[in-house]
């Protein structure tokens, strides 16, 4: 973290552009129950986040009950992942550091405020005022939940 910015440094290498649309990230599995704290258990669930790189030693080791870390690679480029299901059960993610995530449609590098899927539903809004279900946006909040007092942007099912 440089400011309010997520810096990661890399390698150079032929062809290499600064606009890379992945990054690598550390991401919390908020309230996991501890019969998930293995390894194996949460590399398949990083896996429906991104790339898994590693498990942090805490949770390799079971040492810290309240969430499971683990390094993924992100596609900046595709909504983020907020939550995931595991048997009916609904659990959170967390990003360290990435605090410019929109809460209706999951991209990264605006708030909900500046959001270009904000921006076109206003418009929108504006434009169509008296239609039902005009909307100018990315994905749609397709939960129907919300997320202390966010909207809830993308959930998905895991086996682990």
């Amino acid at each position: 973290m440089l400011g309010d910015t997520y810096l990661t440094v890399h390698q150079w290498y032929k062809g290499f552009t600064p606009w890379k649309s992945h990054t690598i990230v550390w991401v919390q599995l908020l309230e996991l129950p501890v019969e998930f704290f293995n390894p194996e258990a949460v590399r398949r669930i990083a896996e429906k986040i991104g790339r898994p790189i590693r498990v942090d030693k805490p949770t390799e080791l079971g040492a810290r009950v309240k969430y499971a870390r683990v390094c993924v690679e992100v596609d900046l480029t595709r909504p983020l992942l907020s939550q995931f299901k595991i048997e009916g059960i609904t659990y959170l993610i967390q990003y360290e550091g990435m605090y410019k995530i929109c809460s209706e449609c999951g991209i990264y590098g605006a708030t909900t405020a500046e959001c270009r899927c904000q921006l076109s539903r206003e418009t929108s809004a504006t434009t169509n005022a008296g239609r039902v279900g005009s909307y100018g946006g990315g994905p749609r909040n397709t939960t129907g939940g919300s997320n202390g007092g966010e909207n809830v942007w993308r959930l998905d099912d895991c086996e682990a």
